[in-house]
């Protein structure tokens, strides 16, 4: 009555891609949170200064809704392409390629300098751009071809 699906696994690359991408989250999150409340000037002082107290709790939480929407749909990209769905790797290839672009311009409007602002801002583009390489490799690129997957 019920037929098992045999559902091919998707390559070692495709499941680093993956996982990369959770990473990126992650680093996204932690980010926003050390621009926000640790490493200073915070924004969120900044934002008490310039808009009060209550100004500054509704930003920081239109701002958090905004990454969380933009980290969720980023994992629902991401897991979609897990599942074989060509257009959601071309959409994190793109994505890595537009992080890479992005470092390489801000790196060049700023002075190269290696300490930990410079580190946790430029790590999250860095990781993406990364996941579009990986998913740039051989491996992955029969996973996601029509010849290759079995539907």
């Amino acid at each position: 009555m019920f037929r098992a699906r045999a559902e091919r696994r998707p390559p070692h690359v495709v499941e680093v891609a993956f996982r990369l991408s959770f990473l990126v989250v992650l680093l996204d999150v932690g980010g926003w949170v050390l621009d926000t409340f640790v490493i200073p000037p915070t924004g969120f002082r900044e934002l008490r200064h310039q808009m009060g107290w209550a100004g500054a709790v509704q930003q920081s939480l239109l701002s958090a809704g905004a990454l969380a929407l933009v980290g969720a749909a980023f994992l629902l990209c991401a897991w979609w392409m897990r599942r074989g769905r060509n257009w959601a790797r071309v959409v994190l290839i793109v994505l890595g390629a537009l992080s890479l672009l992005f470092v390489l311009t801000d790196m060049n409007m700023n002075a190269v300098r290696l300490d930990l602002p410079v580190v946790h801002r430029y790590l999250p583009e860095l990781s993406t751009a990364a996941i579009g390489a990986v998913l740039l490799l051989p491996a992955a690129r029969t996973y996601f071809s029509s010849a290759g997957r079995v539907d």
